[in-house]
């Protein structure tokens, strides 16, 4: 049973490159790690090798992307645990976030706002003023055949109204998971060729359209202090256990759909 108002425990994995299906594996490992152990939050910053899409957790890749070219390209396509939207991962540093409803994530609307405005007291350090879009337009992401930078919902993390950060989240009974992406640069003609119906560009945007994009270890360093100095808190700096990496690798194969 959890304890009201233990000390919360502040873990932050910066656990590079992986294949598609693992990194999806690993946030529900993390997750998992979390519900069982309500005294500890994590934060995890990954990036994907080789390139994927992920979709929604009840999308389908018929409706959304062209498989044919993701096979011949090489370009895996999994599942989220999450909702939203398809999105291609390419050049983009992810975030995931993980941690049991406690005095600090009072229910998911309040994780969400919290988790972003961590991220955008990160990106401050490296220049980068972000706004909320704060209202959404259209159906619930993960009903739409459009690709998730494309929409518009209301947590968006935006410049000048286009999407720099969108994320998703999953919760259960006690606990929640929030992963999401931050654009570097944009591949428009891979996007316009995995996509079934065409990207909207006009309402995305990456790093790389107004700065030189910092080394990613730079961006992951301004992004924990940006955690850090939100929640008042120390994360310490830890790596997966053989167990979860292990837990993981089993699991990997229920994400990947093509």
């Amino acid at each position: 049973m959890r304890q009201a108002h233990m000390e919360k425990r502040w873990r932050v994995i910066v656990s590079g490159p992986d294949e598609p299906a693992m990194n999806m594996a690993l946030d529900s490992v993390l997750w998992k790690r979390a519900r069982e152990n309500p005294e500890i939050a994590i934060l995890r910053f990954y990036t994907w090798r080789p390139p994927g899409v992920s979709l929604g957790a009840n999308q389908q890749p018929a409706h959304l992307v062209d498989e044919s070219f993701c096979r011949a390209a090489g370009i895996p396509v999994v599942r989220r645990v999450t909702g939203g939207s398809a999105i291609f991962h390419d050049r983009e540093i992810t975030y995931s976030f993980t941690s049991v409803n406690d005095e600090h994530f009072a229910g998911p609307m309040t994780a969400y706002e919290k988790i972003c405005d961590a991220l955008r007291g990160g990106l401050v350090k490296l220049g980068v003023c972000l706004d909320k879009r704060g209202f959404s337009l259209g159906r619930e992401p993960s009903f739409t055949r459009q690709d998730c930078f494309s929409l518009s919902s209301r947590h968006d993390l935006v410049i000048n109204g286009r999407k720099l950060i969108g994320s998703a989240q999953r919760k259960d009974k006690t606990s929640f998971l929030q992963h999401g992406s931050l654009l570097l640069k944009i591949n428009k003609d891979l996007w316009s060729r995995i996509f079934l119906n065409p990207p909207v560009f006009e309402k995305v945007t990456s790093l790389s359209e107004f700065m030189h994009v910092p080394p990613e270890s730079e961006i992951v360093k301004a992004l924990i202090s940006g955690f850090e100095e939100f929640f008042g808190a120390r994360f310490m700096v830890s790596t997966l256990t053989s167990g979860e990496l292990e837990e993981a690798r089993r699991a990997a194969p229920e994400y990947r759909l093509v």
